[in-house]
């Protein structure tokens, strides 16, 4: 895969400057730096955790801070030669992030992710939940315990994308194309094993692989009985994967959302990347297939 065949022009990463956020910031440093994309740092503080009386000094320390933080980061960011641009705003912070990935127009979204509490939930934060439905463009999540996947950012040894044969996640075999180098997996669940669900969900995915992933890695279709989220993750330990690509949801989902959400439990689980990739239009489908039948 060479420099022209990656999708991502322009990478925004958003970072609250934790350990989260710097896994955030160094994945995103190395695809620009792989693939010659511009990368804009986001940085957005919440005015609300500054309130009065004794707010006003305490905001404005911390947007000094902010500022000589990103500076830094930029700095670092042009030692390697990234196109880069920093952003601080204050405000809503997935407003901000939002309007900033539109401003910019951005083709990838970098957030940082937690997974130390004993449900995840704390993996996958309110600003994050909220952007996954919200972004056009696709997402990709970094827990700080990824830094083994760190060499592969861009461009990955082993890719597990999961489909339910809906609109999102068909998108999302697209983008596994790009990023596999050697092995991609095709993973689809099915959480009653008939026989007559497992051999049309079996021609269904043979259908997909050939029409939308010929590419010259070996593909490999799995297909497997259970919950769908606890099979995505077995599989990705199984398989030894770098990145995970699934379908973004369509709907924001909340905390109460956890249990029941496939997209949740992979990223608060999996010790790699999450690309989360959102619906396209029928339009966006046809420009996106043109580009990649171009590149190929």
């Amino acid at each position: 895969m060479t420099k022209h065949e990656h999708p991502f022009r322009t990478i925004a990463v958003a970072t609250d400057m934790s350990e989260a956020g710097s896994s955030a910031v160094s994945y995103a440093q190395a695809i620009s730096k792989t693939y010659a994309s511009t990368l804009i740092l986001m940085h957005v503080i919440d005015p609300l955790a500054y309130a009065f009386p004794d707010g006003a000094p305490g905001m404005l320390t911390a947007n000094q801070a902010a500022r000589a933080e990103l500076t830094k980061l930029e700095d670092e960011a042009r030692q390697h030669g990234i196109p880069v641009h920093s952003v601080l705003e204050s405000g809503v912070v997935f407003e901000r992030i939002l309007q900033s990935v539109q401003d910019h127009n951005a083709d990838l979204l970098i957030l940082g992710t937690r997974g130390k509490t004993e449900a995840g939930r704390i993996a996958l934060g309110t600003v994050a939940r909220q952007l996954l439905a919200r972004t056009t463009c696709p997402i990709l999540t970094v827990p700080s315990r990824s830094a083994a996947a760190l060499p592969w950012a861009g461009g990955c040894q082993r890719v597990l994308v999961a489909t339910d044969f809906l609109p999102a996640s068909t998108a999302a075999l697209h983008y596994a194309r790009q990023f596999a180098l050697k092995e991609l997996f095709a993973l689809h669940v099915v959480e009653q094993p008939e026989q007559s669900e497992i051999s049309e969900s079996q021609a269904t995915l043979r259908t997909l692989l050939s029409s939308e992933v010929s590419n010259a890695v070996p593909t490999h279709p799995v297909l497997a009985a259970g919950n769908a989220a606890d099979v995505i993750v077995e599989f990705a330990g199984r398989f030894g994967v770098d990145l995970v690509i699934l379908g973004a949801p369509v709907d924001e989902l909340s905390e109460e959302d956890f249990p029941s959400s496939t997209v949740l439990q992979v990223i608060s689980q999996v010790p790699c990347p999450v690309l989360c990739v959102p619906v396209v239009t029928e339009n966006e489908a046809n420009t996106l297939a043109h580009q990649i039948e171009f590149v190929g």
